[in-house]
């Protein structure tokens, strides 16, 4: 019997496809007792910490416990393409399975962190593109992508995995079982990553020159908006140029990673180049959202730490009026003190953890508190001036005022439109 812990979207996909199975098991969560259950299996949903009941029930009854996507992993035939890092998954996971699905000639599966359970992929399908979070690789075991990526590293859900060497071990679980014939990309930018050694053969992006002695994607000079040229460098270097709707030198990082998986599976290049520059922005991701009476707003609810909002910021020049707050995740504020010292004006903080993030960065730039979102954005417009860019980069979890980052950001932009029916 297979004991499935947690009932939400990954643990009903779960129980659904054992149902289908005929594979007994029963599902449980925290209202419900272990007494009297005795599994022989424990797939556990992502989210759900290592100093929780479960993980100490495995331990005493020595019963193993897994993660789904260990546990879809077993029954998968095809090729995985793993991507994980603590900022900008959801962009290139989305990017390279467009990329995928478009030049591939094959059946394509995208799904695990962004958003459709791993256990749901079809048996006919060939490749399976998976944005993984640190929550689904510590339960990981035996899993193994052919191709794996790192984006970044940094200080993120230490409420969860309590150090940040447990969270960067959990990361690095996705090319543990990697072998030779396994490709490993990794950001070379990242000190962290620089570092790692593994046994399959590892590729780096990098917003600066490479070594002659690694292979990989950097950058070689900015042609203009949006516009870089590039080389990929193995035996031979070969430059070529990349145009992107995407906003930042972050999102370009996440276009090279892309551009290096695709290579590695052997997809042509000057086709993904094509699907590269017409591969539009996410939503809630240095989102654009409107100008009133020449200020810009843009929506990057999807960043939730500090390495996200520092990013933000380095995607515009100066003049920036910025929307902080939520709840912390125990990211330290104050290492955004350069940027904030010049290119931001003023921040403007909400949320649960406020006072804590206005005692971080208020010796680096003005701050003021709001009560609310529409407060904030009605704040920042009173202290824009034309040319100014407000942007919502809260660097924080979404869950003390609003459903989700989502929520949030739907609900800024509902309130900055309406601040343009006003005064546009």
């Amino acid at each position: 019997m297979i004991l499935i812990y947690g009932k939400g979207k990954t643990g009903l996909a779960v129980k659904k496809f054992l149902d289908e199975k005929k594979i007994e098991n029963v599902i449980i969560d925290d209202q419900d007792s272990l007494t009297n259950l005795n599994p022989q299996l424990i797939i556990v949903s992502p989210g759900i910490p290592f100093y929780h009941r479960i993980y100490k029930f495995a331990r005493k009854n020595k019963i193993p416990i897994i993660s789904d996507v260990e546990y879809a992993c077993s029954f998968f035939k095809g090729d995985i393409i793993g991507i994980t890092g603590t900022d900008g998954k959801t962009t290139t996971t989305s990017l390279v399975y467009e990329i995928f699905k478009n030049l591939s000639g094959k059946s394509v599966f995208v799904g695990g962190n962004y958003g459709v359970p791993f256990i749901e992929a079809d048996n006919k399908t060939e490749i399976a593109v998976l944005e993984l979070s640190s929550f689904q690789l510590y339960s990981t075991k035996r899993f193994k992508p052919k191709i794996a990526v790192i984006l970044n590293i940094s200080k993120d859900h230490l409420d969860w995995h309590k150090k940040m060497k447990h969270y960067i071990l959990s990361k690095f679980k996705i090319f543990k079982n990697q072998q030779e014939e396994d490709y490993l990309v990794l950001n070379y930018d990242d000190n962290c990553l620089r570092q790692v050694k593994a046994k399959s053969q590892i590729y780096y992006f990098s917003l600066n020159q490479l070594p002659e002695d690694k292979k990989g994607i950097y950058l070689k000079g900015i042609e203009g908006s949006r516009e870089y040229r590039l080389v990929l460098q193995e035996k031979e270097k070969i430059e070529f140029k990349v145009k992107t709707l995407l906003v930042g030198l972050h999102n370009l990082q996440n276009v090279m990673a892309s551009l290096l998986v695709s290579y590695l599976y052997g997809l042509d290049l000057d086709s993904v180049l094509k699907v590269i520059q017409e591969f539009k922005p996410l939503p809630h991701r240095i989102e654009f959202v409107s100008s009133i009476n020449g200020i810009s707003f843009y929506n990057d609810s999807k960043a939730t730490t500090v390495q996200a909002v520092e990013k933000a910021i380095d995607s515009f020049d100066k003049n920036v009026i910025l929307i902080l707050g939520g709840i912390n995740k125990g990211g330290d504020f104050s290492a955004l003190s350069d940027k904030l010292k010049q290119k931001v004006k003023k921040a403007i903080i909400i949320g649960r953890d406020k006072e804590q993030i206005k005692s971080m960065i208020e010796n680096y730039t003005q701050v003021e508190l709001a009560d609310s979102l529409e407060d904030a954005v009605i704040k920042s417009y009173n202290n824009a001036e034309k040319g100014d860019t407000v942007i919502l980069s809260p660097g924080c979890a979404s869950f003390d005022m609003f459903k989700s980052y989502a929520d949030r950001g739907n609900q800024y932009i509902s309130i900055v439109k309406s601040l343009e029916s006003k005064n546009g």
